[in-house]
């Protein structure tokens, strides 16, 4: 049995490398002009439609769930440049001392680190930890990676970007549960209320997280729902900025010279937004264009309290880090979890942005 998983562990790995192309840090230049090696659900399809997917529930109570013993579990996350992954390493750090066990954080250096996060997964299963509570930087060059932990007997608890069904099926990877957000439904949010601040006619844009990449597909998805619903809005442009601060504002800088009637712009996270915001300001057109964003970091309450951003949508990074520590415990001391777990999305605007 332990030969045939391991067979089928080296497979699948090759079989990753050649749909996705090898785990390895990519230039990102490479990754805002289109498909390319990264962009696996490029070559084989969109991800799975949500009604594919099994039905999300409530965070269960799992009442008086204390640990037996002090477990050491994993909490493996994209990358801590991010504020997102600070609050979601905070969130979880709080659950697990509230429930006597130890947390062993780590992190990428970048969100387009995945070979680097399958390294620390690998650290993980070496250890001996008792669980592995991990937001994966890719959905699907991970899942090698972490058919070893389920192999050895780790369960695996995916936050924030689902791991791809079809490559986890494929692997006959057991994932115990997904805990996040309906990416979709948020970004629909956004962007609806973007098209009504314009007046439901105008050109927009879309700064798109790392294409293939579950959470960033899904945000596109909502972009486009909302799209489709206003006939008035015609789309400009829209390229991966690959989540990050710097991408946003070199992407959306060619995206303005190539369309300069550009009058609104979604960004799929709020460290893209902050750079598109540098590009707007350094073209002159600051106050002209309006911007959408996602995940309601500290970083951009002042853009929000000002009216630079317009909107985003807050995830709750905090209770995705506490609800993965204590499904892992709760696992662990024998109780059933659900298969899916949601974590509420709320748009918020400068009249409720915290102060």
């Amino acid at each position: 049995m332990h030969s045939a998983k391991l067979a089928l562990i080296i497979a699948l790995a090759i079989t990753v490398c050649f749909v996705a192309g090898c785990p390895q840090e990519q230039d990102v230049d490479d990754l805002s002009t289109g498909p390319g090696p990264m962009d696996p659900y490029k070559a084989e399809g969109d991800p799975p439609p949500d009604e594919e997917l099994p039905p999300a529930v409530e965070m269960p109570e799992f009442t008086d769930l204390a640990a037996s013993e002090p477990y050491r579990i994993a909490l493996i996350m994209k990358t801590m440049s991010n504020p997102f992954f600070q609050t979601m390493g905070e969130g979880a750090e709080a659950e697990a001392e509230a429930l006597g066990i130890e947390l062993i954080t780590t992190a990428a250096p970048k969100e387009t680190s995945d070979e680097k996060q399958a390294g620390l997964v690998e650290n993980a299963i070496a250890s001996g930890v008792a669980a592995i509570v991990i937001a994966p930087a890719d959905s699907k060059t991970l899942v090698p990676s972490l058919l070893k932990a389920d192999e050895a007997g780790i369960p695996v608890i995916n936050l924030d970007n689902r791991l791809d069904p079809i490559t986890v099926a494929m692997g006959e990877l057991n994932v115990v549960t997904f805990i996040g957000p309906d990416n979709a439904e948020g970004a629909e949010k956004a962007c609806a209320h973007l098209f009504e601040t314009m007046g439901g006619a105008g050109k927009v844009a879309m700064l798109e997280g790392i294409r293939g990449v579950v959470n960033a597909e899904k945000r596109k998805l909502g972009f486009e729902r909302a799209l489709a619903a206003n006939e008035g809005i015609e789309l400009a442009d829209s390229q991966s900025a690959s989540w990050e601060l710097e991408q946003g504002e070199s992407v959306f800088a060619n995206m303005l010279t190539a369309n300069p009637e550009i009058e609104g712009l979604f960004c799929a996270n709020d460290m893209m937004a902050l750079g598109a915001l540098r590009a707007i300001e350094s073209s002159g057109k600051s106050g002209e264009i309006l911007v959408a964003a996602y995940d309601n970091l500290d970083e951009v309450q002042p853009q929000l309290e000002s009216g630079e951003l317009l909107c985003t949508i807050e995830q709750h990074p905090d209770l995705m880090g506490a609800y993965g520590v204590r499904c892992a415990v709760a696992l662990l001391e024998g109780n059933e979890i659900p298969v899916d777990i949601a974590v509420p999305t709320d748009l918020v605007t400068g009249e409720v942005a915290p102060g």
